[in-house]
């Protein structure tokens, strides 16, 4: 009923391994896939005996991962949908990718949004499909896992409504979710409708049944519950209505919009982070809900006491009252690594796990 999984950040594979994340490392499939060989056999030699992974924070799933994959146009979901829509890939060797400019920054009318079936013949997509297409034809010993999706489960994985709508515009949504509803209805929608497109077409592209949808709402802790109500909910659940199950990301503290994620259809899984009560989504969801939580990032810190987070893990382990509990954790380079390996350690010596690599 417990487990903990963790990644290693791109930053910390920098300082400590001297790996390099440029241009050629996201848009090059099969080069991608050689130097993440590389780094999963860093990472495996660093950490033999724990569940610490080169993985992309909280989407992969180390039993659904196996040696032969290759990932095409692995980059963040709102990254993609910015680029579609005239933003530019920023690429940096020591840290996570990101996009410049903001596309609908200063959108004032819905009907400038474009039509989404266009999207697919955006180049961007015509070259990812390019790329599935050669793999698949002269690598058949490599096993295409396609955009929006890290591993071989099937679990499509998109960035949340407001948190796409944020990438895209800037902060003028947040304003917008006032001033103008109904564009930020529309361009929700239009969020919505755009992540499902891509996703199908993927899909089938590369034979990968979506089984389910991760949902990153990293950005919904902005909002109260009652924007949360109305802007993000219905779009979730559309989601979850037409791709399957539903995991929900939210960073940070979130006991105040939880009961509006609790209303999310299909919602099977909460992924929330530090300060979040896990009784009071126990309380809402009962015992046999599935929850994964991140530990609190000030208590993994380089000089942060260790009794910090082992009082946080006693906290977490009594409040979750015996139920499903996922731990998880994206180590970046100034983390303590024995804070962070002692959560592993303290829950192998309480019988609730046995540390092991599962590749």
């Amino acid at each position: 009923m417990i487990s903990i999984e963790a990644s290693v950040s791109k930053g910390w594979l920098h300082k400590n391994g001297g790996f390099n994340f440029d241009n050629r490392y996201y848009m090059d499939p099969v080069y991608r896939w050689e130097q993440d060989n590389l780094i999963h056999k860093f990472v495996n030699e660093k950490f033999p005996r724990y569940a610490i992974y080169n993985m992309e924070a909280n989407l992969l799933q180390a039993k659904h991962v196996k040696d032969n994959h290759v990932l095409v146009g692995a980059i963040q979901p709102n990254m993609i949908l910015a680029t579609i829509l005239g933003a530019e890939f920023s690429f940096f060797e020591d840290k996570d990718a990101d996009v410049a400019g903001k596309p609908l920054e200063f959108i004032a009318d819905k009907n400038e949004l474009p039509p989404v079936s266009s999207i697919l013949e955006h180049p961007l997509v015509k070259d990812l499909e390019r790329q599935i297409k050669e793999i698949t034809l002269s690598r058949p010993d490599l096993k295409v896992i396609p955009p929006f999706f890290w591993d071989e489960s099937g679990r499509a994985t998109i960035h949340g409504i407001i948190t796409t709508s944020l990438k895209l515009t800037g902060d003028n949504i947040m304003i917008t979710l006032m001033s103008d509803p109904d564009l930020a209805h529309a361009i929700h929608q239009w969020i919505v409708d755009a992540y499902v497109v891509l996703i199908q077409h993927f899909s089938g592209l590369a034979k990968l049944p979506v089984t389910s949808v991760h949902v990153g709402e990293c950005a919904g802790t902005m909002v109260s519950p009652d924007l949360y109500d109305e802007f993000i909910v219905p779009y979730i659940s559309q989601l979850g209505d037409k791709l399957g199950a539903v995991r929900i990301h939210s960073c940070g503290m979130s006991d105040h919009i939880m009961q509006s994620i609790s209303g999310i259809r299909n919602l099977k899984i909460i992924d929330t982070g530090s300060g979040t009560s896990i009784k009071g989504i126990r309380d809402l969801k009962g015992k046999d809900f599935m929850i994964h939580i991140a530990p609190p990032m000030e208590f993994m810190m380089e000089n942060a006491p260790q009794s910090q987070i082992l009082d946080w893990l006693n906290k977490t382990l009594e409040e979750n009252q015996g139920g499903p509990l996922q731990i998880a954790y994206h180590m970046e380079p100034d983390y303590e690594v024995s804070n962070c390996l002692v959560m592993h350690d303290e829950l192998e010596k309480r019988g609730l796990i046995v540390n092991k690599r599962l590749y």
